[in-house]
């Protein structure tokens, strides 16, 4: 029987529902805290940066829909050193989604329930009776994502409106009922205004993680139905509505809070504290059903792409194993679980929601690389490729592109930049061993990639140390991020191999379509 494909609103909603989960619920508070009134800029900036991103792997998924296409991509245009690397940290950027967003629907329940919070220096973290049920949310949101994939979007699909409608309902009432415009340019809101702010809240507080969602519709690009049309409504789409509708909550924060109660905001559920505040009873239940709802439609969203990307990783690296293995549903539930176990390991070193989009921030970021440098390797070889879509101006969507994600790597500080250049050293090593490759050769073949993290992270020292000020820091990273890709690219494997790597995944494409067939 053959599975039936995801449609065009289906895939729509798929990553706009991916894209409202806990974000909504912390970032606008705290963008509001690190950056004021600027935070309306940060959010402008950070769907800017995510849109010139999107295009560039809107058009290379339309060219390889292969399953975990968006950390797959790199292996068909360079070693197989890179796209190991490209694809572990992919993958690790989605895992961590899981324990993310079950710790946040706990998080909010402490509010009601304070036996599944502590608090520790100054931080809310989970208990250990609120690690438990955030195992027992991942463990139970993994199952259902063994079922059909169809099953999985219509589940997601009915969920995703209650997503978009009730943040965007109680926004509305809070600035319109309670709103002030004297308070929204009141001194307290532009004392934090600076540059520096604005672009440190696009990273610390949240903001690009809660515009990630766009590229759950691209990795499931083999499922779609009609890809011309749903591929840029995947990505349009769901950067849009959340453009709006997190302005709003930033808003009901900017417009509604003096410096006094500023500080009487409850830290473990922002909103929540808000619309106590307010006396707003009616909509403080409608509110805690919302901040439970959105999570878990949002952690569905990303079990069931984590366990595509591994599955992606399977195919190149481990194939025919029992990691590639599918059920009678088509689903691969080996991946699901392992994802599930791996997830459940971040729960217990960072159990506090900002600590985990921190982590998040540095690695994701990190693979978006790979969609700017995939689309200027197989444009510029010139290969007889149908697209069914397209960008004009490829070089300078694709620079641009890498140059932005490399700005939002050194936005995310220091701290996360050093844990990025361990992390990648280790999966290297990983590499060489499962290999028996050469260290040399294989250090070699990335040491463009590693220069160009080592560069960011010597010039976050150097700005720390006020050796470099602002925005000289931010130029520096602008052009050493056009002379990194440029390298990159340039790094790139022959023609021929290239086309070697796009008769396999031709071959994958056919056998995965006799699958589903069958």
């Amino acid at each position: 029987m053959q599975q039936k494909k995801i449609s065009l609103w289906q895939i729509s909603l798929l990553s706009t529902g991916g894209m409202i989960g806990s974000g909504w619920l912390f970032s606008p508070f705290f963008g509001y805290q690190t950056a004021g009134i600027g935070v309306i800029l940060s959010w402008i900036i950070a769907a800017f940066i995510t849109f010139i991103i999107g295009l560039t792997f809107a058009e290379v998924s339309s060219i390889l829909p292969i399953v975990g296409g968006i950390s797959r991509f790199i292996g068909v245009t360079h070693s197989s050193s890179t796209a190991f690397l490209f694809l572990i940290i992919g993958w690790l950027s989605y895992v961590v989604y899981l324990p993310l967003e079950a710790q946040s629907v706990i998080q909010y329940l402490g509010y009601w329930f304070p036996i599944l919070v502590v608090k520790s220096n100054d931080q809310f973290q989970l208990s250990r009776l609120g690690v438990s049920c955030a195992v027992i949310i991942i463990f139970s949101i993994t199952w259902f994502n063994t079922l059909i994939i169809t099953k999985v979007t219509k589940a997601n699909a009915i969920i995703s409106f209650w997503k978009i409608g009730i943040p965007l309902v109680i926004a509305l009432v809070v600035i319109i009922g309670f709103g002030n415009w004297h308070t929204l340019v009141n001194p307290h809101n532009f004392s934090k205004v600076s540059g520096e702010n604005i672009f440190l809240a696009i990273t610390e507080s949240g903001l690009v993680f809660a515009f990630s969602g766009f590229q759950n519709g691209l990795i499931l690009a083999n499922n779609v139905d009609n890809p011309k049309k749903a591929l840029p409504y995947s990505l349009f789409s769901p950067i849009i509505i959340g453009l709006i509708l997190y302005i709003l909550l930033s808003l009901c924060f900017l417009t509604t809070l003096n410096t006094e109660q500023k500080q009487l905001i409850n830290m473990v559920a922002p909103l929540l504290g808000l619309i106590s505040l307010l006396g707003l009873n009616i909509l403080f239940t409608i509110l805690f059903m919302d901040a439970i709802i959105a999570p878990l439609g949002t952690t569905n969203v990303y079990v069931a792409v984590t366990s595509r990307i591994l599955l992606g990783l399977g195919k190149d690296f481990l194939p025919n194993s029992w990691i590639t293995k599918l059920n009678k549903n088509q689903s691969p539930e080996h991946c699901l679980w392992v994802n599930a176990f791996i997830a459940i390991i971040f729960l217990f070193p960072v159990p506090t929601w900002k600590e985990l989009v921190s982590f998040l921030s540095s690695i994701a970021v990190f693979a978006y690389l790979a969609g700017p440098v995939s689309l200027l390797v197989l444009r510029s070889k010139k290969l007889n490729i149908p697209r069914k879509f397209s960008i004009k101006g490829y070089k300078f969507f694709g620079y641009f592109s890498y140059i932005c994600g490399g700005l939002l790597m050194y936005w995310s500080g220091l701290k996360n930049l050093i844990y990025l250049n361990v992390t990648l050293t280790i999966i290297l090593i990983i590499y060489i061993i499962l290999n028996k490759s050469s260290i040399f050769r294989v250090f070699i073949n990335n040491s463009y990639l590693l220069c160009y993290i080592i560069g960011l992270t010597v010039i976050s020292y150097c700005h720390k140390k006020n050796i470099i000020g602002f925005p000289l820091d931010n130029y520096l990273v602008i052009i050493i991020g056009f002379v990194g890709c440029y390298l990159f690219v340039k790094s790139s494997l022959a023609t021929k191999e290239i086309k070697l790597n796009l008769e396999k995944i031709h071959l994958e494409l056919e056998s995965d379509i006799k699958a589903n067939k069958g």
